[in-house]
């Protein structure tokens, strides 16, 4: 009796537990279906985060707050210069995208109900809206705190080598100011990459080198620059080479090389000639060469050395054209031969001897004109020169005849005359050389009576002689 007692004791015992265990069950699938279908579901991650009986805009609002708070963390050369997060930095989970994935993700999930389901670990399709005001801020040079202050990058440029005789270029140096614009690049980049891995992770680590530092605007390797090397090493060349062989009849003075190289004033990016230095040589080529406006020591025909003070005939460089043409010449590299420029120049020269044995020469004193030609007394005769009074007398000096004419009338408002010569040669202020056929005697002292207005009357026959020898230029000295 007391066994089945127990035994029916045991029976309901059991019959409860049964009962317990299958409410138990199905109160779990009601819950689990309960959860499933008003949540993400259970057991669910997304990047390793646990959205599991989240709501999916609460899900979605979670996974956007950890993708914001992500730190990054910038280094230069691996030291810590800034600290940010994503949220700083502009970038967010565009969130209406986010919820069209996770309600993917959700409806994926409930394929796989159970009691015993698995954590499942989702990567998810994601878009990033970045935030361009945002991010340039937060990506400022400003930003980055480095000791000391950031160098600018150095442009590449020319200098001279002392060493090697020539231009060459020193390469540029690079410095640390951030250009900003591709830093931005670099980070977005980065970050990429990073969200590539895992979307959702506690710190970006970003290191910071050469790439994104602002760049010298000239690089070593620039056509222009390299341009503008071979152009000063050829214009150094080309000085190096040159010589000036100034002509002077038969003698000569070479400007050579060596002196030239004296004169050039290189800098680091230019070649340039000591003017000062190229117009002393060419005053010293006046002083010993210039043979008009200064004193002439002239050898007679009576064989006495007279002084010709005033001495209009001759060659005068002429410095500011001659250095102009000087200047140009050294930039040939070749060997140049010429003649100075002049501003005043005679009929021919050779070194310091401008007449070379071709001359009129006039003695006031003998009355007495002697014509020589190549060094040989083509004629001489006796004059009439000018009465010696002030405003009468001949002018002596030396100047080069102006022209020639024949026939000619001679004429004076001053002195009221008109007169027809055959033989007109003029040289200085209306005075010049004339055929007189109205004088029947010449030389002696007729001149202190009889003397013209300045003019050197000639005979006839002896005007007509020197005519035809001579050209316009040709000199006449009177003493």
């Amino acid at each position: 009796m007391k066994n089945g007692q127990e035994k029916r004791k045991k029976m309901i015992l059991l019959k409860v537990g049964i009962s317990l265990i299958i409410l138990l069950c199905v109160s779990y699938v009601i819950y689990e279906k309960v959860i499933d279908e008003k949540t993400m579901g259970c057991r669910i991650s997304v990047y390793g985060l646990d959205i599991s009986k989240l709501p999916l805009e609460q899900a979605a609002e979670k996974i956007s707050e950890i993708f914001s708070e992500t730190e990054v963390v910038f280094y230069e050369e691996g030291s810590e210069v800034y600290k940010t997060t994503l949220k700083h930095l502009g970038y967010t989970l565009d969130m209406e995208q986010l919820q069209q994935v996770l309600s993917d993700v959700k409806k994926e999930r409930m394929k796989s109900r159970g009691l015993f389901l698995k954590r499942k670990d989702f990567q998810i399709d994601y878009q990033i809206n970045r935030n361009k005001e945002v991010e340039t801020e937060a990506l400022s040079e400003k930003q980055f705190k480095i000791s000391g202050e950031r160098k600018a990058s150095i442009d590449a440029y020319i200098k001279y080598d002392e060493q090697k005789g020539e231009f060459v270029i020193a390469d540029e140096v690079p410095g640390n100011q951030i250009d900003e614009s591709k830093l931005a690049d670099y980070v977005q980049e980065v970050l990429e990459e990073s969200f590539d891995r895992n979307l959702l992770q506690d710190t970006v680590k970003i290191e910071l080198g050469a790439g994104i530092y602002r760049e010298a605007a000239v690089a070593a390797d620039e056509e222009n620059l390299n341009d503008q090397l071979q152009e000063l090493n050829q214009q150094l060349q080309q000085y190096r080479n040159t010589s000036v062989t100034y002509i002077f009849g038969e003698t000569e003075e070479l400007l050579d090389s060596e002196e030239i190289r004296s004169w050039m004033v290189v800098n680091d990016n230019q070649i340039a000639i000591d003017e000062e230095a190229a117009k002393a040589y060419i005053s010293d080529l006046g002083t010993k060469y210039n043979t008009i406006y200064k004193k002439r020591y002239f050898q007679t025909s009576g064989g006495d050395e007279v002084v010709i003070s005033g001495n209009e005939y001759g060659f005068r460089i002429d410095a500011d054209a001659e250095l102009e043409q000087l200047l140009e010449d050294l930039k040939s590299g070749t060997n140049i031969r010429r003649e100075p420029v002049y501003s005043k120049q005679g009929l021919s020269r050779n070194g310091k001897d401008d007449l070379q044995g071709s001359y009129i020469e006039v003695s006031i004193d003998k009355q007495h004109l002697w014509l020589y030609k190549d060094g040989k007394l083509i004629t001489e005769t006796d004059v009439i020169t000018g009465l010696p009074t002030a405003d009468k007398a001949t002018y002596r000096g030396a100047w080069p005849i102006a022209y020639k004419k024949s026939p000619y009338t001679l004429t004076s408002e001053i002195y009221g005359y008109e007169r027809d010569v055959t033989y007109w040669m003029p040289f200085v202020y209306g005075q010049g050389l004339h055929d007189a056929s109205w004088k029947s005697s010449f030389g002696g002292e007729l001149y202190k009576t009889e003397g013209s207005h300045g003019c050197v009357n000639l005979p006839t026959e002896q005007a007509k002689i020197i005519y035809n020898t001579i050209s316009a230029g040709y000199p006449i000295i009177i003493y």
